[in-house]
Parts: C-alpha cells; sequence; structure tokens
C-alpha cells in the first residue's frame, strides 16, 4: 500500500461513517437539517395527545374533553391510560409507528406563564427563575461549522431571534426568502471605533451571507417540489425551508412558526383548526421529503412557551399552564411514546407536574443528531430519550 492511500484510508476512518462513504464517492456529505416549529402562543398538549379513557380528563374538561371517536389512537401511558392524537392531526396518522414520536410532560422548575418570558425560556435553555444569554442551539452550530462551511448557521422564517441570541456565527431572519433578492453588498470603513467596525462587519457578512443564500436558491424553485404544499402561512414558510434542503444550501437550523395557540376562549374550534392546518404542512413537508430522498437528513421539533391548564375555564377555552407534549419526525426518528404523560389527579394548584425537563430533548438533538459530545446539555441527559434519534 502506497503513503498516500495509506494517509486517505487513515482520514476516512476518522470520519462518521456517512461522511467516509461521501468522501470515497468523490463527493461533499449531504448537509443535514433541523427544523424547529414554534407553536405560538402555547399549545394545548392535553387536547392534542389527549387522555381520552381517563375519568379525571373528562371531570376535568367537562365541554372540552375529546372522546374515543374523536381521536386516532397512539398508545397507553402509566398515569393515565389511553391516548390519542386529535383527529383534526389525520393527515400524520401515517407516520404513526413509522417516524414521529411524542414526548410527554415536558417543562422545567418554577414554571413561568408569561409569553415573553416563557419563549425567552425555551429559545435559550433556561427555567423558571432566569433565561440564559444565548440561543440553545448556538454553541453547538459553532463549534461543529464554521462560517466557511455553511451559507449561514441558522434562519428564522417568522418570529424573534430568540434561538439564535448572542450568536456570534451567521444567523438570518427573513419572513419571506424573496425579500433576500436585490440586497446590496455592504461596504465597511475604517474607523478608530472599535465598536463600530464590529457592526458595520457584522453587517456585511449578513448581507453577503443573504445575497449567497438567495443565488443558491435560485437553483431550486417551488415549482420544482414533487407535491404543492398547502396554502397559508406555514405552509410558505416550508415551500422555502423545502427549497434549502433542495438546493442542498448548508443551513443547519430553520425556525417556522404556527399559530397562535393562546386559546382562553372558542377552543372548542379554534385548537382543531390550528392543528389541522399544523398536520397537513408538515404532511406535505414530509411527503416532498421522501420523494426527493432527503426525509433521512431532516429532523422535525415543535416546541412552544407552556401548556395550557388542565381544567377548562368558563369561556370555553384554557389558560396559561405547565406541562405539554412536544413531537418529532424524520427519517431517523424512532417513533413511539417517550417519558410519562403528567397525572391528571396530582395537580400542583391546578396544573400538571412536568415529568420530563425539556432541556433533555435539547442533549438529545445536540448530541444524537448534530454530533456535539461537548454540547451544553449533558447535565440533562434523560435515559428514556436514548433510543429517540437512530
Amino acid at each position: 500500500m502506497n503513503v498516500n492511500r495509506r494517509l486517505l484510508l487513515a482520514a476516512l476512518s476518522a470520519l462518521p461513517l456517512d461522511t467516509a462513504i461521501a468522501a470515497v464517492a468523490g463527493r461533499a456529505a449531504r448537509p443535514k437539517y433541523l427544523v424547529l416549529v414554534e407553536l405560538k402562543g402555547a399549545n394545548d398538549g392535553l387536547n392534542t395527545l389527549a387522555p381520552f379513557e381517563s375519568d379525571a380528563y373528562h371531570r376535568l374538561r367537562p365541554k372540552l374533553a375529546l372522546s374515543a371517536k374523536d381521536v386516532i389512537k397512539v398508545g397507553a401511558s402509566e398515569q393515565v391510560g389511553s391516548v390519542g392524537l386529535h383527529n383534526a392531526m389525520a393527515p400524520l396518522a401515517p407516520l404513526l409507528g413509522q417516524d414521529i414520536a411524542f414526548v410527554q410532560g415536558l417543562g422545567y422548575p418554577n414554571q413561568n406563564r408569561s409569553h415573553f418570558k416563557s419563549i425567552a425560556l425555551w429559545e435559550t435553555g433556561g427555567d423558571g427563575n432566569q433565561s440564559n444569554n444565548k440561543g440553545w442551539i448556538t454553541d453547538s452550530l459553532e463549534r461543529l461549522y464554521g462560517s466557511d462551511q455553511v451559507s449561514a448557521h441558522g434562519a428564522s422564517f417568522e418570529g424573534s431571534m430568540g434561538l439564535f441570541a448572542r450568536g456570534d456565527g451567521l444567523y438570518i431572519s427573513m419572513a419571506r426568502i424573496s425579500q433576500l433578492s436585490g440586497m446590496g453588498e455592504a461596504t465597511a470603513s475604517a474607523s478608530k471605533n472599535k465598536l463600530m467596525n464590529l457592526i458595520v462587519q457584522r453587517k456585511s457578512n449578513l448581507t453577503l451571507a443573504s445575497n449567497r443564500l438567495s443565488e443558491q436558491l435560485s437553483r431550486f424553485q417551488a415549482s420544482r417540489l414533487p407535491t404543492k404544499m398547502p396554502y397559508g402561512d406555514l405552509g410558505s414558510q416550508l415551500t422555502d425551508v423545502t427549497r434549502i434542503i433542495g438546493s442542498e444550501t448548508a443551513l443547519p437550523v430553520m425556525h417556522v412558526q404556527h399559530g397562535s395557540f393562546d386559546t382562553h376562549e372558542g377552543q372548542v374550534w379554534k385548537h382543531p383548526r390550528l392543528l389541522k392546518d399544523l398536520a397537513e404542512s408538515l404532511a406535505a413537508f414530509r411527503k416532498n421529503l421522501i420523494a426527493m430522498g432527503r426525509w433521512d437528513d431532516v429532523l422535525v421539533m415543535t416546541y412552544s412557551e407552556f401548556g395550557r391548564r388542565a381544567a377548562e375555564n368558563g369561556a370555553q377555552g384554557t389558560d396559561h399552564g405547565t406541562a405539554s407534549t412536544h413531537f418529532m419526525m424524520g427519517g431517523r426518528v424512532n417513533a413511539g411514546l417517550y417519558g410519562e404523560y403528567p397525572s391528571l389527579t396530582d395537580l400542583v394548584d391546578g396544573d400538571l407536574k412536568f415529568t420530563m425537563d425539556y432541556r433533555a430533548l435539547y442533549h438529545q438533538v445536540t448530541s444524537a443528531w448534530l454530533g456535539d459530545s461537548a454540547g451544553s446539555w449533558q447535565a440533562f441527559a434523560d435515559p428514556r430519550l436514548a433510543t429517540l434519534i437512530s
């Protein structure tokens, strides 16, 4: 064996298997993507994955509780018995047992019920006492991806940049990708003011990244999608996400938003409509990516400020609460129920007790999906999530 071949094999042996295979084939490894779906306003987990056979559930929600005819049975959880997905989410039924997982009872100590403060906690990995200064995923992204390896480290298609707060990488906020077109190149001029130089340089970097992203996306127009995405804001956001994936643009994390789920009144008709829109958009997103051969390269994760209170209010709605169920989708997701559904009889001031710290999910995503062995959330590792991502 000659020296060059020996060195090549040694280098390949140090790479992850999929990267090594790509290198042997003479091409770069295809990018992976994390798609974070914010359910703005705080989704009601109790009526998304409902304990429809529980007597306590029906006592707490005499008007809003779902019955067996209103759900698609998913499985059973020790505290509450059988649980079922709201039948408004029927488009996701084919994923059951395939590539959708439900993580039950997610929350954190000293729950904060302010929309503004609680979403800041979720996006920075804080608890009820305080939020952190940085977005929960920025350290991992910047450790794993150099600025020369990505078009941007992350992008928010709707809403704030809290996920990427105080990150040192390239992070872009845009309501729609079309807004990137025609952005001029920023030029930096020398200044004795170091802060001003830093601001000008950051603006220049963002402009260059936006222009580069716009150019790459021109290679994959929405008309090329195998399946037309549903009409609506979430469908539009996911159309752009699919274009990014189709163009193989290196953009590891993308944030989209759906809602408002702040159903203080009229939940009986508001909530099913929101869940239906969510399910139809995600089902079409999945169908496109499967047809494009990219579903294994994508992980979808929902999150929200908090759950709703266990009992309904007097306006046929629910108020701000605590723990909730969130779900994961993707070709490498091992389907099923994870964690434990909160008890409906052991409440604290009428609220559910969380059964899993939501930062355990952050640990699993950064370690098992991104491959960051030095991630910030190792202290929250939970063995119940060990098989969530293959």
